[in-house]
Order: structure tokens, then C-alpha cells, then sequence
């Protein structure tokens, strides 16, 4: 596997404890070269049997929960309790809408005010590299001019 990014996440399951098996290769492989940077483990599973009929569905989730307790991928909860999984180029943050699962990438910055206030007002420091924001979208509550059910965004 000669990308420099899969490497440096193989990298860090191992630093992690974590062995580096054909399976694990496998999942990151698709991780890195997905065409969406916003996966389900179910589409992990997919792109992965087709390299490997004989992969275990199983080793997917346990390799994508690892791989998010490291931090090498973000878990983000949309509507209807579907996980989607995101390996950001970039620190951002996810507008999540409830209405309709669209998930939106928002400026790191974002949060930068919230933080500043928060240290000045209560010493806190905020850890936000990469936060999920749920709420709705434009199309969702009407400001489009389409209604909920006749919208659509790439997901």
C-alpha cells in the first residue's frame, strides 16, 4: 500500500496496540481512496467484499470503532441512528441535519468565538477539533423553498 496517508494511519493503529492484518489494510485502503469522504460502515463492508467475498463484516465496525477511539476518523450520529464515517483531510466540523441526514462541513473556525468566550469567562479550554452540530438544513426548514420531502443533497 504505497499512499503515504494509509500509511500513516496503519501507523497509528499500530502505535495504538493495535496489529496490522490483510483485514485492517483492506478497510483503510477504502477509507483513503473512497471517491466519499463520508462512508457508513455498510458501504466499507461493500467496497471491501468486492476485493474480498470472504471478509468478515464484523472486522469492519471493530476496525472503523478503533480507528475513531485513535481519532484517525470522525463517528457522526445522523437520523435514524446510522453512523457515517469520516476521515477529514483537515480539521472541520459537521452540520448534521435531523430532518433529512445531510451531513455539512463547516469552517474550523466556527467555534473559535464560543472558545475564546469560554476561556476568558470560566478558564475552560475547549476541545474542539472536530465537533458534530446537529440541527437543520436549509431545505429542511423551508428556506430553499422545498419541502423536506422533495429535496435533495449529496449525503
Amino acid at each position: 500500500m504505497p499512499d503515504a496517508r494509509a500509511a500513516e494511519i496503519l501507523d497509528r493503529l499500530r502505535d495504538g496496540g493495535g496489529r496490522i492484518t490483510h483485514a485492517r489494510k483492506l478497510v483503510v485502503e477504502v477509507l483513503v481512496g473512497g471517491a466519499s469522504h463520508h462512508v457508513t460502515a455498510p458501504e466499507v463492508v461493500e467496497a471491501v467484499r468486492a476485493v474480498d467475498p470472504d471478509f468478515h463484516e464484523s472486522t469492519v465496525y471493530r476496525t472503523l470503532d478503533r480507528l475513531a477511539e485513535l481519532g484517525v476518523v470522525t463517528r457522526i450520529e445522523v437520523a435514524g441512528g446510522t453512523a457515517v464515517f469520516h476521515l477529514p483531510e483537515q480539521a472541520h466540523h459537521h452540520l448534521v441535519c435531523e430532518g433529512c441526514g445531510a451531513i455539512i462541513g463547516a469552517d474550523p473556525e466556527l467555534l473559535a468565538a464560543v472558545a475564546a468566550r469560554l476561556r476568558a469567562e470560566h478558564g475552560f479550554v475547549l476541545r474542539a477539533e472536530a465537533v458534530t452540530l446537529p440541527g437543520r438544513c436549509a431545505a429542511c426548514v423551508g428556506l430553499s423553498g422545498a419541502a423536506p420531502a422533495d429535496h435533495d443533497h449529496p449525503h
